[in-house]
């Protein structure tokens, strides 16, 4: 199995999550996870989450602030699995990164820190939505509307 990234062979076992089993680059330490590996954990956290939602109590953090700095891949990256093109889709809702996904085999590319930054804004359980056309349109829409706060020059 080749990283996506660095194009070596370089890809080990490990574990990103209770039962989230994913490979790490050595080099650059980009996660790659299958569709499988995915939806068997999605399955179980859900399950989980729904046991333990009376049990918790509010987590109060400053999230944005708490990211990690992630160096986004801007070229085209090639599935890991199926070496077959990506599509790359823009997480957003505070997260300013790129995600790839492979539209054959549905695996997903993670550039270092991209998970740990899922999971501190609590989008690590809905990367499946942000490859659907629904939330790639409130991505464009959350742009509009930033560009459109943003104070223009004006000439003197």
């Amino acid at each position: 199995m080749k990283c996506p990234t660095c194009h070596s062979h370089s890809l080990t076992d490990v574990n990103l999550d209770t039962g989230l089993l994913a490979r790490q680059c050595r080099q650059c330490f980009g996660h790659w996870i299958s569709a499988e590996s995915y939806w068997a954990w999605l399955d179980s956290w859900e399950q989980d989450a729904k046991e333990q939602a009376g049990n918790r109590p509010p987590i109060l953090i400053n999230k944005v602030s708490s990211l990690l700095p992630v160096i986004d891949n801007n070229t085209a990256n090639f599935c890991a699995d199926c070496d077959r093109l990506m599509t790359k889709a823009k997480v957003g809702r505070g997260l300013s990164f790129y995600l790839d996904r492979c539209s054959h085999c549905h695996g997903v590319w993670l550039d270092r820190h991209e998970w740990e930054n899922l999971m501190r804004m609590e989008l690590h359980h809905q990367i499946h939505y942000m490859f659907s056309s629904g939330w790639q349109f409130s991505m464009r829409k959350e742009q509009s509307v930033q560009k459109a706060h943003i104070p223009q020059k004006t000439s003197a």
